[in-house]
């Protein structure tokens, strides 16, 4: 009987150092080699084909045209639409929320005025206007009798209100006024009770010891008011001379009524008028600040319907809350399909890379970070925060809002949140814009200056700080655009654009200053920032993002598989496509790369650089061949998709969902290509 293969095989198994048996000339160890490299390549196509669908799926865009023909990809579709849909009722929303809130930042801050004419003895409107420069000096006193006469005229007017003044106001059982008075006294001060230094005192009274009511012949009560008579009965001696400030802090109820919706705007105001001295200069600065509350009529006994946001939809904020939580979940969804994604590529890098890439250096294990860091997506950022700011603010103004009492701060501060809300989600929108080269150059160009952009403004920082500084602390008490920290840096960016420049140089106050010193420094001060600031800094900004649009627009007219190239590769590549079979460099790199003989170091060192650039074809058709460049996108790409394509008038369109079969090329011609 003749020999059973399998026993001989089994033999092999037990002993491991007897040659191979063969049946028919062939060698059984060599079938199972090829067996299991035929599964492990198996193996590896479906693997690869499975991670290049992961990748399309996370950076592909909704929609692209490549040529004349329109892809659609129906998921980022999807988001696209939910995207449109939310932008359009969010801004809807907020155009609604605008008119309401300044609505009732009308009535509070009109109110606001009519108590200053109210309460503030020579108050007229010309201190209502904002002149720049201002026209006006501060509205302040500058004798006692002007003092005293401030204060008992805003005492008697607070009283008097509710039967003087043309606005409806009320004062109920809690409606009172207190006086709060800081003084101080030192040696040598008339009266003075102390030995030495400065001592800061403080009392508090209501008003109500100079408070004297007297009954009209109409049966109505006139109040007035003396304020020494205060001061006598708490035993301030000198209390003008003495007095570093007096606060006045009242309470009042008011009703504003809405002609259009027959409802009103009850209010609860607090307030306080100020008489202030702090340093005993001589100048006393008056000032009214008052706090208006929206409360319920019927807290005020008065059967009135209450006004609220009428032009804000519940509706609409419903529907844009409902929508921003898709966008924040399917946002979120993909941040976190994308780290699944950037796991899954980096083990199959960590296995395949070297064989994929044919990468001849055994050090060079992976991809670089750069191609990592493109899972980072900015867009989703920005849509997760914007969905967070619009759903915090528009949940407050459908549910808050409607509640008894609201202040207009309160309003603003979410206004602020939904307005960066807003711009946010109109900036997000810009992510879809990549459907064409030139409607995404404005990011495009953004992107390619960003790091020189940052190292070029730190560099103007520093510089910045050293004007700023010095301007801030020369001519701050000279220059009302230098008082302050906040207006000295306003100035400067102000000037940096060429505005008021003239203006910047005459209103300097000069002659307050110790002699001519401050004049000649504001001179050669704005003059050495202009010329610095204007002239050279704005111009080299301006420099760069030219540099950075130059390039964009090259990388644009440059064919698909010229991109993202290195010099050396570029020209390498280019004269390999031109060059026929035959050409002599082609003939020199094919014979360096095959030379098996002792090299110098510099022809080792020069074929270790090709090796990372072309593969040399091991067929019987010598050749030398490109190889994929180590990008995420050179591998994602290597095969395409079969897509169905539609005629769409003059155009043609492809709608493609991500799961479609991949077509297999062969593997010399996949690295022979760009895609």
């Amino acid at each position: 009987m003749a020999d059973n293969p399998r026993n001989d095989i089994e033999n092999e198994d037990q002993n491991q150092n007897a040659p191979p048996v063969k049946v028919d000339d062939v060698d059984i160890d060599d079938d199972e080699n090829n067996r299991r490299k035929s599964k492990e390549a198996t193996d590896y196509t479906n693997q690869a084909n499975k991670l290049r669908v992961l990748l399309r799926l996370n950076f592909y865009s909704a929609f692209k045209l490549k040529g004349n023909t329109w892809n659609f990809h129906l998921i980022y579709c999807f988001l696209f639409l939910v995207q449109i849909i939310k932008v359009a009722l969010l801004t809807s929303q907020m155009i609604y929320f605008g008119n309401d809130r300044g609505n009732f930042s009308s009535v509070v801050n009109r109110g606001d005025l009519a108590l200053r004419h109210l309460l503030l003895e020579n108050w007229d409107a010309s201190w209502e206007t904002l002149p720049y420069p201002p026209a006006q000096g501060d509205f302040a006193v500058y004798t006692i009798d002007d003092l005293e006469s401030g204060i008992n005229y805003a005492v008697k007017n607070y009283y008097n209100a509710e039967r003087e003044a043309i606005g409806y106001y009320v004062r109920t059982a809690d409606d009172k006024m207190t006086a709060t008075m800081k003084y101080f006294d030192f040696p040598g001060f008339h009266g003075a009770s102390i030995g030495e230094g400065i001592t800061i005192s403080e009392i508090t009274f209501p008003i109500d010891k100079g408070l004297s009511a007297e009954v009209t012949q109409q049966n109505k009560t006139v109040y007035s008011y003396n304020i020494t008579r205060e001061f006598d009965h708490h035993n301030v001696s000198q209390p003008i001379k003495r007095m570093l400030s007096t606060t006045l802090r009242f309470k009042l109820h008011s009703v504003r009524s809405h002609d259009s919706s027959r409802k009103a705007t009850c209010l609860r105001i607090e307030g306080s008028v100020e008489f202030v001295n702090l340093d005993n200069n001589g100048q006393v600065l008056i000032d009214l600040d008052t706090k208006a509350r929206r409360i319920k009529c019927k807290n005020m006994n008065l059967p009135l319907s209450d006004w609220q946001l009428e032009n804000t939809s519940k509706e609409i904020g419903t529907s844009v809350i409902v929508l921003c939580s898709i966008s924040l979940l399917s946002t979120t969804a993909t941040m976190v399909f994308a780290a699944y994604t950037l796991l899954r590529t980096k083990q199959f890098m960590k296995k395949h890379y070297q064989t994929y890439f044919r990468v001849v250096d055994k050090d060079e294990t992976d991809l670089p970070a750069s191609e990592y860091f493109r899972f980072l997506k900015f867009w989703d950022i920005i849509v997760i925060i914007s969905d967070i700011l619009t759903i915090f603010g528009t949940r407050w103004i459908i549910s808050k809002t409607r509640q008894s009492e609201l202040e207009l701060e309160l309003l603003d501060s979410y206004t602020v949140w939904l307005g960066v809300g807003c711009v946010l989600t109109w900036l997000s929108l810009l992510r879809f814009f990549q459907f064409h080269n030139k409607f995404h150059l404005l990011f495009s160009t953004l992107y390619k200056a960003f790091w020189d952009v940052i190292a070029y403004l730190i560099c103007v920082g520093v510089l910045f700080v050293g004007f700023w500084v010095s301007g801030y602390v020369v001519m701050g008490p000279y220059h009302v655009k230098f008082q302050t920290p906040e207006a000295a840096a306003e100035t400067l960016f102000a000037v940096v654009n060429g505005d008021e420049i003239y203006a910047t140089l005459a209103i300097i106050e000069w002659d307050k200053s110790g002699g001519h010193w401050v004049w000649w420094f504001s001179r050669f001060y704005l003059g050495a920032y202009v010329a610095i600031f204007t002239i050279v800094v704005i111009n080299l900004l301006i420099a760069l993002f030219m540099s950075a649009y130059d390039s964009i627009k090259t990388y644009n007219n440059d064919e698909p598989d010229e991109r993202e190239l290195g010099p050396m590769e570029e020209a390498l590549r280019r004269v390999l496509i031109q060059d026929g079979e035959d050409s002599n460099l082609r003939s020199s790199i094919y014979d360096l790369m095959n030379d098996s003989t002792p090299l110098t170091p510099e022809l080792n060192s020069l074929r270790t650089e090709l090796s990372k650039i072309v593969y040399v074809s091991k067929s019987s058709k010598k050749d030398v061949l490109l190889l994929k460049p180590r990008t995420l996108k050179a591998f994602m790409e290597d095969e395409e998709h079969k897509i169905k394509i539609f005629k769409c008038g003059f155009l043609s369109c492809a709608f493609i969902s991500f799961f479609c079969d991949q077509n297999t090329k062969d593997d010399e011609q996949k690295q022979k290509y760009y895609f």
